[in-house]
């Protein structure tokens, strides 16, 4: 939080519901993804950035680790591996973390550009006296 407030930036994150239906394990690594408590720490950091006064976003999370920031093309062979992102159409390589990341605070650039956006003001009521009048003949 101290950076973000420091740099006048926000913090950006992605959704993590349905983590747990969505991630294979092993048998013993089950336990602890199932202790993992992911939407108390997406309400825990939004209650810490909303107390220190820095933006927060969660973002859809669907793609960020295939989708390419650069040209946008999204492949699931645009991850060979766990930790390696390689663009197939342009070429961009990457540790498939920040390639994520950048997603994430791309996406989370775009929704903050509707979230912030100026609420148009409500249409002006006309005067009785100033409307249309219809004749009936």
């Amino acid at each position: 939080m101290p950076v973000a407030q420091r740099t006048n930036r926000g913090i950006a994150v992605e959704a993590l519901g349905g983590i747990r239906e969505r991630v294979r394990l092993r048998g013993d690594q089950r336990g602890t993804l199932s202790s993992w408590p992911f939407r108390q720490l997406g309400q825990h950091l939004a209650y810490k950035a909303r107390k220190a006064g820095v933006p927060f976003l969660e973002v859809d999370a669907a793609y960020t680790s295939q989708r390419c920031p650069r040209c946008g093309h999204t492949e699931r062979a645009n991850r060979p591996d766990r930790d390696h992102f390689r663009c197939r159409r342009c070429g961009l390589a990457g540790p498939a973390d920040v390639v994520a990341g950048v997603n994430v605070r791309d996406r989370a650039r775009s929704a903050w550009a509707f979230v912030t956006m100026p609420v148009p003001p409500p249409a002006q009521a006309v005067p009785r006296e100033m409307r249309p009048v219809t004749v009936l003949s």
